[in-house]
């Protein structure tokens, strides 16, 4: 019985701390990484004079500062787009971590 009392708190317990929008989030990161990417190209693209590829300007695209951007797009999902935000405590941890702080006030 005090097993089962423990594995229910638990449970609640994590629920609270996971995303709440964690598949939206997803499909919204591809987005925007798509968006990068292909923006990327056509700097690319005009830098070099000629047609780049999508395969050569995402393997270009990968060796930059690719952490920052999916940490930036996190904070913009999670503080200006998610409907989940006003509820989610993962949001609100994420958006006030000293980590990403400057992100949140500048973007």
């Amino acid at each position: 019985m005090m097993f089962q009392e423990q594995s229910r708190l638990k449970n609640v317990a994590e629920s609270k701390t996971r995303c709440a929008g964690v598949h939206e989030l997803i499909d919204w990161e591809i987005m925007q990484y798509r968006n990068a990417v292909d923006a990327h190209r056509l700097e690319l693209t005009k830098h070099k004079g000629r047609y780049v590829g999508w395969e050569e300007a995402e393997e270009n695209f990968a060796s930059g500062d690719c952490v920052s951007l999916a940490e930036r797009w996190r904070v913009e999902y999670c503080g200006l787009v998610c409907p989940h935000r006003r509820s989610c405590l993962l949001a609100v941890h994420f958006l006030h971590s000293k980590h990403v702080e400057q992100l949140h006030k500048a973007g």
